[in-house]
């Protein structure tokens, strides 16, 4: 089994991805969660092309994919992981949960460093989360988190399997998290347990800089409880919460070029006040 997946490397993870881009956009279009507040054709070009640009521009500045650097550090003996090493099969768990943990470092960083959130606030201004919002990024947070990642799996030296899977598994997490949907309350709370939800993610998107600073977690919600970054619900409700950012809310600063030119403009908000206000403790 092992050995299939790595040789079908570059097949199965991009037909998962796409299913999940199929079933969660089918799911919101016939039974959304909330309403949509902008057209949702448009709001898809501006996803496509920042996911398009980020797609160059890593290329382009790391050209090392994250299961390459794994396969060049397990020959090379790069890493933590790889001086006492393990089958496939015992390293793949450790390795999903540590590149987990890691994501959710990464993104507390982007909300924690002003210069960092100048890129990050790009996925944060999207008024209508769904499963698009899951790919809105700006090309240089794209590229950073690139590199926080190659810099993770070379310094733990992470098996290939562990990293392929992992990635995997985070793309059709963040799909899933960030769709427009509901699920059954029971559903809701059984899986809130193991993984994030979109209810639960969804106060991550809240205009409210208290709730923005919660729910980190992309797969495992865990983290969240463990680091005390957790918030059950919104306090205004689901549907009646507004997502995005509080100094962004025209349609004319939502296009692809305004959003690509937001990082360098002034913020509105002082960036020190933002991020004061994002670290500050929500009541859970």
């Amino acid at each position: 089994m092992t050995n299939w997946l790595l040789t079908h490397q570059a097949q199965w993870p991009s037909y998962l991805l796409l299913g999940s881009f199929a079933g969660a956009a089918a799911w919101e279009t016939f039974l959304p969660r909330r309403p949509f507040a902008l057209p949702i054709g448009v709001r898809w070009f501006h996803q496509l092309g920042l996911t398009a640009l980020g797609s160059l521009v890593g290329r382009l500045c790391l050209p090392l994919s994250a299961f390459s650097l794994a396969v060049i550090a397990q020959q090379e003996g790069w890493g933590l992981f790889n001086r006492y090493p393990l089958p496939p099969w015992a390293s793949l768990v450790p390795g999903v949960i540590v590149i987990d943990l890691g994501s959710y470092g990464q993104h507390r960083l982007f909300h924690a460093v002003p210069l960092l959130w100048r890129f990050h606030r790009i996925h944060h201004s999207d008024l209508d989360v769904d499963c698009g919002t899951a790919i809105r990024h700006h090309p240089v947070e794209t590229l950073v988190g690139q590199a926080f990642d190659l810099a993770l799996i070379a310094t733990l030296g992470l098996s290939p399997i562990a990293v392929l899977v992992a990635v995997t598994l985070g793309g059709i997490a963040s799909v899933f998290n960030h769709a427009n949907i509901a699920l059954p309350q029971r559903a809701e709370r059984l899986l809130r347990r193991l993984v994030v939800t979109p209810d639960m993610h969804r106060v991550h998107h809240s205009a409210e800089f208290g709730e923005s600073n919660r729910n980190f977690a992309n797969v495992f919600p865990w983290w969240d409880r463990l680091f005390a970054t957790y918030q059950r619900e919104p306090v205004l409700g689901q549907v009646r919460m507004a997502l995005g950012l509080a100094e962004v809310r025209d349609a004319r600063d939502l296009t692809l070029w305004t959003l690509l030119a937001l990082p360098f403009r002034p913020l509105r908000v002082p960036a020190h006040a933002a991020v004061r206000s994002r670290c500050s403790v929500a009541p859970t």
